[in-house]
């Protein structure tokens, strides 16, 4: 039996982050662009791979697929695997239905937060035949196991199908130890020079050595998707997979932790390491505010970390204690500081329109970026995604809330949906707002001398026109695309 991991094409879009287990997060112009490799569905596709079945990992948007030619292969094929979200679950319908076209045969599994926490939803679709919820890649396998060997499906947990015209929902996949969880590898992936804007050395790559966060956020499904014990790797499979990936030629490894930071006893070994036995590469990480101290930060410049990402979300200590972020803006700007005495760069990201938010807190988050000073930023509006404690709370006081497919490639984190709810601005305020941080920050003739400055190569300049003209033109037109 042969199986296609799938990661559909998208009409409205091709900038867009498509990487982890919730499916799409962010897309266009507002963030630079960008295409990351499919992470979550190539370690899927490896699961598989060492399981015995015949997969291949198909990325139309980075591939630059067609409709057309994806119907071209389909008939070759007969399970797709389908990683989807709720912005772009509609979209990855079509692309599915006209591959179904195709071959009728073909049996669709998909996965990621839309089928997670819309299951039922999810399975009202006719091109959906089953659903894998949570965690996927052990469910995953076994279904293909089932439908390979044609073993009954009733005893594998995490699924969803329709029987006798009716959802069967199935208890969790339990959490596996994620030690379990293989190093994904990278021969599986297309043939494609993936861009980021954030990263300065290619080729790259993006990896996950936990799963989980500390933090209980009302606007974050983090919790629901991965479960609130936090899982990780040994510093001994860190260190054999950065060997393996310098094995294979790549120059800077992007982690896509929740929060790389929080695990300290095991990463000042793995830092340590690093340096002793002289590994060159240079990464990047997303740092919680208040998990890392000044001296393992520069353990971690030294060990060559280049840049830590930071959800900044807002200058309003209001404004965070609404959303249970819990940390302390008096903490942020000490790590700022921090970074920018050791010399990492800072990337903060900004959410708009949270809780209780008034045009005087966001007064306080453009305030306190000019303070801290980040490397780069990107901001958008808080939305109330499904798996959420905020969307929940919503779909209680307004059920016409629905499944939250509302929500697509063209307004995500770009308009403001249902914020008035829960704030005292407008969407208008909180777009004007967006747009007048981007201008400030990014217009800005020291902030644009700098970057022209801090070019060391031709690479490097043609990256940055690419990605520069892209914020540019967000930062004065307001266009995501």
């Amino acid at each position: 039996m042969k199986t296609i991991c799938l990661i559909p094409s998208a009409s409205r879009t091709r900038l867009m982050h498509r990487d982890v287990l919730y499916g799409c997060w962010c897309s266009g112009n507002r963030v630079g662009g960008g295409i990351l490799p499919p992470l979550t569905l190539l370690t899927i596709a490896t699961v598989l791979n060492e399981d015995g079945s015949d997969v291949t990992l198909i990325d139309m948007v980075a591939q630059e697929m067609s409709i057309e030619d994806i119907e071209g292969l389909a008939t070759s094929f007969d399970v797709v695997v389908v990683l989807t979200s709720t912005m772009s679950f509609l979209e990855d319908l079509s692309v599915i239905g006209a591959i179904r076209g195709k071959n009728p045969e073909l049996k669709t599994i998909f996965f990621g937060s839309h089928p997670t926490f819309m299951p039922r939803e999810t399975l009202a679709h006719s091109e959906v035949d089953f659903i894998v919820m949570k965690e996927p890649f052990y469910a995953v396998r076994d279904l293909v196991r089932a439908l390979s060997s044609g073993w009954n499906i009733d005893d594998i947990p995490g699924i969803g199908y329709i029987d006798s015209g009716k959802p069967v929902i199935h208890p969790d996949y339990p959490f596996i130890d994620f030690e379990e969880i293989p190093i994904a590898d990278r021969g599986l992936l297309p043939k494609h020079d993936y861009f980021n804007p954030i990263i300065r050395n290619y080729p790259y790559t993006t990896t996950n050595t936990s799963y989980g966060c500390p933090g209980r956020c009302s606007f974050c499904i983090a919790p629901g998707m991965m479960g609130k014990k936090l899982r990780y790797w040994s510093a001994e499979k860190v260190l054999m997979e950065i060997e393996y990936l310098l094995s294979e030629g790549i120059r800077e490894i992007y982690y896509r932790d929740e929060t790389f930071t929080i695990f300290s006893k095991r990463n000042m070994s793995i830092f340590r390491s690093i340096i002793d036995k002289g590994l060159d590469f240079s990464w990047l990480c997303n740092v919680r505010v208040g998990t890392v101290k000044k001296e393992e930060l520069a353990l971690m410049a030294d060990a060559g970390c280049r840049l830590i990402k930071v959800g900044v979300e807002s200058g309003s200590q209001e404004i965070l204690d609404r959303s249970r972020k819990g940390i302390r803006t008096v903490d942020t700007e000490r790590l700022f500081l921090w970074a920018k005495e050791i010399g990492i760069d800072t990337h903060a990201h900004l959410m708009f329109g949270m809780p209780g938010e008034t045009v005087k807190t966001m007064e306080e988050t453009l305030r306190f970026i000019e303070k801290i000073k980040p490397t780069t930023i990107d901001a958008g509006i808080c939305t109330p995604y499904p798996g959420s404690e905020l969307f929940d709370e919503l779909r209680k006081e307004k059920p016409d809330i629905g499944d939250g497919t509302w929500l697509n490639w063209e307004n995500l984190h770009q308009v403001a949906h249902f914020n008035h709810l829960f704030t005292d601005v407008t969407g208008d305020d909180i777009k004007k707002m967006i747009l007048k941080i981007y201008r400030k920050f990014y217009l800005s003739p020291p902030y644009m001398l700098k970057k022209l400055l801090d070019i060391r190569s031709g690479g490097e300049l043609k990256r940055l026109i690419s990605v520069g003209s892209r914020v540019v033109r967000y930062s004065i037109f307001g266009e995501n695309e």
